[in-house]
């Protein structure tokens, strides 16, 4: 029994041409192997920004402030008349006489021409509060998908290390694995919503001041 169980022994670490056979374990999506304690309480959030004074900068920063601006242009105008007279003794004379004007035209707006106005003022400002309304959405959001992936990932490491052991099967790290997998592709579209409400409220901004909204933005977005 004992010469038996010498010559079993080098079977199972392997020989010098062959290694040495190693069980199956399915990694984590991420890869690595954190610590199956997930933190009892979340990472703390970054700053939140106040939808109120968001909209008033994206506002604010229009390249036109206001539907009534009118677009005063002024033209000059020269005329010369000339023409023939008779004196009092017969004789034949003649004249001119030259004459410069300016003008002012200045647009006067009807009723259907301001409504027109108004209603661009309007699609203006429902836009921008759309996409004001979807970054301060998904950022919220994405502080609770973060949270959820932290949880996640810790229940994914724990079931790894119950199947290792042999207490479950690979099918139940499985299901936390698709589970992580599945938050990270929310976070990923989240950021996508992130970056297209960010556009569009840089869109509306003049060239001038784009940057200083851009640069209000990016302390929220984070990473």
């Amino acid at each position: 029994m004992v010469g038996a169980a010498v010559l079993v022994a080098p079977l199972a670490r392997g020989t010098g041409d062959e290694p040495a056979r190693r069980s199956f374990e399915l990694p984590t999506y991420s890869g690595d192997k954190p610590s199956y304690h997930a933190p009892e309480k979340k990472t703390p959030a970054g700053p939140a920004p106040d939808a109120r004074e968001l909209y008033e900068r994206a506002l604010a920063c229009w390249p036109a402030p206001s539907y009534m601006r009118a677009e005063v242009t002024v033209e000059g105008r020269v005329r010369s008349d000339t023409g023939n007279y008779v004196d009092g003794d017969g004789t034949i004379g003649g004249g001119s006489r030259a004459r410069l004007s300016l003008v002012a035209r200045l647009p006067l707006y009807s009723a259907a021409e301001l409504d027109r106005e108004r209603e661009r003022e309007y699609s203006r400002r429902v836009k921008v509060a759309d996409a004001v309304g979807a970054f301060v959405t998904a950022l919220g959001e994405r502080e609770k998908q973060k949270r959820e992936l932290e949880l996640m990932r810790a229940l994914e490491r724990r079931s790894q290390e119950r199947v290792k052991i042999g207490v479950a099967e690979t099918a139940e790290q499985v299901r936390y694995l698709e589970k992580v997998a599945g938050i990270e592709g929310e976070l990923l579209k989240l950021r996508g919503q992130i970056q297209k409400a960010r556009l569009e409220m840089i869109g509306h901004c003049s060239a001038p001041t784009a940057d200083g909204l851009d640069r209000h933005l990016v302390q929220f977005i984070g990473q």
